[in-house]
């Protein structure tokens, strides 16, 4: 797989492990969106790296993932790659009161999120390669 000259998708690209890829495929040559519901740490990257497109949502949101494909379809129809990075890993216990919350909102954003994003961006022709970033905590929850 060739990673340079493309235009690419991170998701949660602001941080962490997103923020590392982002800094990387920069480095080999490549335009690079970033997208995340943290608005002050987005504008804090663009600082950084002014070259970086930064988009704000918050992928548990489906209206906020479809209105991310179609930001997309207008604005970067030429998207080589799309890193499904975004995720969350959230400390809980069976019986904590707001487990079944917590828990689904995992699923949403780890699961259901980069299922529906793939989904939405299939249809863009320029778009050849899909990157699926997960955690084996998914498959071994604490507690």
């Amino acid at each position: 797989m060739i990673l340079t000259g493309k235009k690419i998708l991170v998701t949660g690209g602001a941080s962490g492990i997103g923020l590392g890829l982002t800094e990387k495929f920069l480095e080999m040559g490549n335009r690079v969106i970033i997208c995340g519901r943290r608005e002050a740490l987005l504008r804090e990257v663009g600082k950084r790296l002014p070259e970086v497109v930064t988009y704000t949502c918050d992928l548990k949101v489906p209206v906020e993932r479809r209105n991310l494909a179609a930001w997309l379809s207008e604005e970067h129809p030429d998207l080589n790659v799309l890193v499904n990075n975004a995720g969350i890993q959230q400390r809980m216990s069976v019986e904590d009161r707001d487990f079944f919350e917590k828990a689904r909102e995992e699923m949403v954003i780890n699961s259901e999120a980069p299922l529906h994003l793939i989904s939405l961006l299939l249809n863009m022709e320029s778009l050849d390669t899909i990157i699926n970033i997960t955690s084996g905590l998914s498959f071994a929850p604490l507690g």
